[in-house]
């Protein structure tokens, strides 16, 4: 599956420094159960805001990014909770 990650290999973006930062913090690669998607989530929410803060542009490139990078993480979320049910 393709990422925001890698879509915009070799740029000097907010998506690429939140995910290098997730994964250096947790050791890893992977990203775990709901529990941490809430997490990743709500931190990718959060960057989103700041970046747009900065940017001041729903249309920027680090802005539109992080939301493609969030969308895929929301739709992992309904994935798991669909299945759990």
């Amino acid at each position: 599956m393709e990422t925001a990650e890698h879509r915009s290999m070799g740029h000097d973006d907010t998506a690429i420094h939140y995910v290098s930062s997730v994964r250096a913090c947790r050791g890893d690669d992977s990203f775990g159960e709901s529990g941490s998607l809430v997490d990743e989530i709500d931190s990718l929410r959060r960057s989103m805001t700041e970046a747009f803060l900065r940017e001041m542009s729903f249309t920027s490139e680090p802005v539109i990014e992080i939301s493609r990078l969030l969308d895929v993480k929301i739709n992992e979320y309904m994935k798991q909770t669909l299945i759990a049910r």
